[in-house]
C-alpha cells in the first residue's frame, strides 16, 4: 500500500503548524513593537464616548496619527482623543449635555460663523492668531418643541500640525461634532431634526472684516436704513450669514471699522449667561449704559429663552471715540427689526421687552 496519502496528510500538519508558529511569532513582535497597543486602540475608538464618537470623521481629522480616546462620557459630560504622531501631541475634548447643565459660551472679541446647512451651530476659528492649529465648533440640537428642551455639544480640536486655516481641516472637524452630537442624542432619547453635510466652513469674524453698511447681507442686513446710517455716522458693517447660531452679532462702524452700535442675539446657554450678566449688574446697582436696550422671545426647543441686546460705544478715557448722541427711538427700532428677523429663523414667538 502506497504511503503517499499518510505523508500528505504529514505535510499538511505540518505546514498548519508552521503557520500558526508563524502567526504566534508575528503576533508576539507585533506586540512588542507596540504595534498591537496601536491597533487595540484603534479599534476602541470605535466604541469611545459609549459608542458615540464619530471615529471615522476622527481618524479622517488626526490622519495617520496614534489615537487613543475615553471609553465613555465623564461624569462632568465629556470625552477626550489623543494623537501622537513623530513626537507631536494633539487632540480633541467633547462636551455634551443637555442645555439647561452647560455653561454659556463665551462672546469673545470675534464673531464665530454659523454652520449652516440645517444645523444650529457655529464655528470658531481665527485666521488672525497664532495657534491655527485650534478651533472650537458648537452645536444645539432641540429634543422636541418644549422651549429649553435641547442638547449641546462642543468640540475643541488642536491638530499639534496643520491648521484651520485648511477648510477640509474645519470641514472634518465639523463633521466629528454633527455626527457624535447625533449619536448621542439617539441613544439618549433626544428627538432632534439634524441637518445635512456641512461643507464651506467659515471663520471667525476679525475687526478687519468690516464692509461698507450697505454691501451687509448678513446679520446686519435691513438693521438701518440710508438715512439712519448717515446721521449716526455709521459707515461700516461686521456681521456673520443669516443661518442660525447659537450666539449671533452684529456691529456697526465708523468710516475706518471702529465700532460704534452692537446688537447681539443669544440662545440657549448663551442667552442664560448674558441674563447672568445682566442680573449682576443690576445687582451691583451699576448705572444703565446709555443706549443699551433688551429684548426677549420664547423660542421652541434648545434655544429657550432667546436675549437681544443693543448698545453704543462707551469709552471713558477716550469720549471722542464714542457714539454721536444716541438716538434712542431709533436704536430700539433697529434693536427690533435686528431680534425679529433672528427670532423668526428661530421659531421663536413674538419679540417682546425685558
Amino acid at each position: 500500500m502506497s504511503d503517499v496519502p499518510f505523508r500528505r496528510r504529514r505535510w499538511v500538519r505540518r505546514t498548519a503548524a508552521w503557520t500558526v508558529a508563524a502567526a504566534l511569532l508575528a503576533g508576539g513582535l507585533f506586540q512588542v513593537t507596540g504595534g498591537y497597543g496601536s491597533w487595540r486602540d484603534d479599534r476602541a475608538l470605535d466604541s469611545a464616548c459609549d459608542g458615540d464618537l464619530a471615529a471615522g470623521a476622527v481618524r479622517e481629522l488626526f490622519d495617520g496619527a496614534s489615537l487613543t480616546s475615553s471609553s465613555g462620557w465623564g461624569d462632568r459630560g465629556h470625552c477626550t482623543v489623543g494623537a501622537s504622531d513623530d513626537d507631536v501631541d494633539a487632540g480633541l475634548v467633547l462636551w455634551t449635555g443637555r442645555t439647561e447643565h452647560l455653561p454659556g459660551l463665551e462672546d469673545t472679541g470675534g464673531f464665530d460663523a454659523p454652520l449652516g446647512h440645517g444645523w444650529t451651530g457655529s464655528f470658531r476659528f481665527d485666521p488672525d492668531a497664532e495657534d491655527r492649529d485650534e478651533a472650537r465648533a458648537v452645536l444645539m440640537l432641540s429634543c422636541g418643541e418644549r422651549s429649553g428642551r435641547g442638547q449641546v455639544t462642543t468640540a475643541d480640536a488642536d491638530l499639534g500640525r496643520g491648521g484651520f486655516d485648511d477648510p477640509v481641516a474645519r470641514e472634518r472637524l465639523v463633521a466629528v461634532l454633527t455626527e457624535t452630537a447625533s449619536a448621542y442624542a439617539r441613544r439618549t432619547g433626544c428627538a432632534a431634526r439634524t441637518g445635512g453635510r456641512v461643507e464651506g466652513v467659515g471663520v471667525t469674524t476679525t475687526l478687519r472684516d468690516h464692509k461698507p453698511v450697505a454691501d451687509a447681507t448678513g446679520s446686519c442686513a435691513g438693521v438701518v436704513d440710508a438715512r439712519t446710517a448717515a446721521r449716526w455716522g455709521v459707515h461700516t458693517a461686521r456681521e456673520i450669514t443669516r443661518d442660525p447660531a447659537p450666539l449671533e452679532n452684529c456691529a456697526l462702524g465708523g468710516r475706518s471699522g471702529t465700532f460704534l452700535y452692537g446688537f447681539t442675539a443669544s440662545y440657549g446657554p448663551s442667552a442664560r449667561e448674558a441674563r447672568r450678566r445682566l442680573d449682576h449688574r443690576s445687582d451691583d446697582h451699576s448705572p444703565r449704559r446709555a443706549g443699551a436696550y433688551e429684548l426677549t422671545a420664547r423660542c421652541p426647543g434648545a434655544a429657550g429663552t432667546a436675549l437681544f441686546q443693543a448698545e453704543t460705544l462707551h469709552d471713558e478715557d477716550d469720549p471722542r471715540s464714542a457714539a454721536p448722541d444716541v438716538d434712542h427711538e431709533g436704536l430700539r427700532a433697529a434693536l427690533q427689526r435686528f431680534a425679529e428677523r433672528s427670532a423668526k429663523k428661530h421659531g421663536c414667538g413674538a419679540v417682546e421687552g425685558v
